[in-house]
């Protein structure tokens, strides 16, 4: 009986076509719906122009997407190969990929994605063109994402610390800041936020200043009488 291999440590091409074929599909959606109206408005045929533009998506996001996913599991790939020999299987260092590595892999996932499609569909004068933009989407798109990602992370842990808050604030029998108390408490917002005391002292100053110009009024007409 042959043992199995551990899971984690190996990745199945199976599994790397399958999310190549999932990516393909949802990239084909929006291609298809492109391709109809670009069709409708410049061809007597949208229907094949439709059907042509989504074949043209699948081919594009599957290729970039099992081409990326190839790349950045490589260790796991040649455990599998090594593991259908009775090779032992070697440490995996491509679970956690870095920055760099996502750049590297999806930039070459484009360049092969514009070079091998530009010459199937296009012809053999679009190899070069197809892998230069298809090279600059995928390096841009990687840092796009990288930006957004980082973004939305930043996001997630400021509102988890102040769920945090909240709950401190509960706990200690402080009542939960209403949206206009945390724009007040902004420092771009106009607006300041006031304790009772704050404002107590506020309504004095004005009381105060009233009753002097209550004062200067009532000197002018006593000057005024005489």
């Amino acid at each position: 009986m042959v043992a199995q291999p551990d899971p984690d440590q190996v990745t199945h091409p199976l599994d790397v076509a399958q999310r190549a074929l999932q990516v393909g599909g949802v990239v084909a959606i929006p291609g298809t719906i492109v391709g109809a109206i670009s069709g409708t408005l410049k061809t007597r045929t949208p229907i094949l122009f439709a059907i042509f533009s989504g074949i043209q998506c699948f081919a594009i996001g599957t290729t970039y997407w099992g081409t990326r996913t190839t790349l950045l599991n490589q260790d796991g790939l040649a455990n599998w190969w090594n593991s259908t020999r009775g090779i032992p299987l070697s440490p995996r260092n491509d679970q956690s990929p870095s920055h760099s590595d996502k750049i590297r892999a999806s930039t070459i996932s484009g360049a092969f994605t514009g070079a091998s499609l530009g010459i199937l569909m296009r012809g053999p004068q679009n190899v070069i063109p197809g892998t230069i933009m298809f090279t600059l989407f995928g390096y841009g798109g990687q840092h796009a994402y990288d930006i957004l990602d980082r973004w939305n992370s930043k996001e997630v842990q400021k509102e988890a610390v102040r769920r945090v808050q909240v709950e401190k604030d509960r706990r200690e029998g402080k009542e939960e800041e209403n949206w206009l108390q945390r724009i007040a408490k902004s420092k771009w917002s106009p607006l300041t936020e006031l304790t009772d005391d704050q404002y107590a002292d506020y309504l004095g100053e004005k009381l105060l200043a009233i009753e002097a110009s209550i004062a200067v009024i009532d000197d002018k007409i006593e000057v005024l009488r005489k």
